[in-house]
């Protein structure tokens, strides 16, 4: 295993990057606008535009005006809107619909982007230079993983892919990024996050090392059973995480730049790819990135990479 380790570097989303053409409405179907004065009981709950949040009624009022993001006795906040769900961290937050679901953003300067938390059948990226341009970057498929032989071809269903990455687009100062994913009439979609931005590899410019064997992928289930004094129990749900853990060896004259790149991503949730072949997607995740270095020698450096996974 030699292929280079790397981390995407994202791209702060605006809302004035988030173009016609988006198909996720705010308010989307089944959110309501908190209005002034109105009211609200228990539990209910209300969008507001200008923070892109999802607040819950803690307690049941009439007449109030005070915006919910300040008025903590009567609001929490719950959640991004539908809309902009994807631009948070976690993979759980989804925008989601039925047969197809479009965002077109334009981001600025970008060589990748990494999408995660995905639910459907099929997708499309389109990326042009402009809004209205010419096409640089263009891919399509399924949303499932490939029969490793003839009888799982035959006999056993696919496996759905949740996380895809794209990379090597053009850069261009005003790219238009359009980004669709389909199911059959009426059936669910969904995109959990959207990260787009540089790629960054570890190795920098060197052409030797990359990421050695025995990294590691550990899952992070946090639902739980809940016993009864019989013996009998529930299954609470809850999201999973992926931690992944991988030794990456550079030359010794590419260690300032990967320190570099240790504090750009310090208090940034970032996708993380230990190697970027298919067959190693087991070793991939969006999370947070603790990098430790040592000097091995005079011409190499060892990278020891602990990924902690959002949910």
């Amino acid at each position: 295993m030699t292929a280079s380790a790397r981390v995407l570097v994202p791209i702060t989303i605006t809302d004035a990057m988030i173009l016609g053409g988006t198909s996720i409405a705010e308010p989307a179907a089944g959110e309501t606008a908190w209005v002034s004065a109105g009211t609200y009981a228990l539990a209910d709950e209300r969008i507001r535009t200008t923070t892109h949040r999802v607040y819950e009624c803690v307690q049941a009022h009439t007449g109030r005006t005070a915006l919910p993001e300040v008025d903590v006795a009567y609001w929490k906040e719950a959640r991004p809107t539908s809309r902009w769900a994807p631009f948070d961290d976690y993979a759980n937050t989804k925008a989601a619909t039925i047969t197809s679901l479009t965002y077109v953003l334009q981001p600025g300067f970008l060589n990748g982007l990494d999408l995660s938390g995905l639910a459907g059948a099929g997708y499309s990226i389109t990326i042009k230079d402009a809004p209205g341009g010419t096409v640089i970057k263009s891919a399509s498929g399924d949303l499932f993983e490939q029969a490793s032989g003839f009888y799982e071809l035959l006999f056993a269903p696919l496996v759905q892919l949740t996380q895809l990455s794209f990379d090597d687009v053009p850069l261009a100062p005003t790219a238009e990024v359009t980004i669709t994913i389909t199911s059959a009439a009426g059936q669910p979609v969904a995109l959990g996050t959207i990260k787009v931005g540089d790629w960054r590899q570890f190795v920098g410019t060197g052409s030797f090392g990359g990421a050695q064997y025995a990294a590691a992928s550990d899952l992070n289930n946090y639902s739980f059973r809940k016993y009864n004094p019989d013996g009998t129990y529930k299954t609470v749900k809850r999201p999973a995480s992926l931690d992944v853990n991988c030794a990456v060896l550079i030359e010794a004259e590419q260690a300032m730049y990967a320190d570099a790149i240790r504090k750009e991503i310090k208090d940034v949730a970032v996708p993380f790819e230990a190697v970027g072949l298919p067959s190693y997607g087991y070793l991939k995740t969006v999370g947070f990135v603790t990098l430790s270095m040592r000097a091995d020698n005079f011409g190499t450096t060892s990278l020891n990479i602990s990924v902690k996974g959002t949910i």
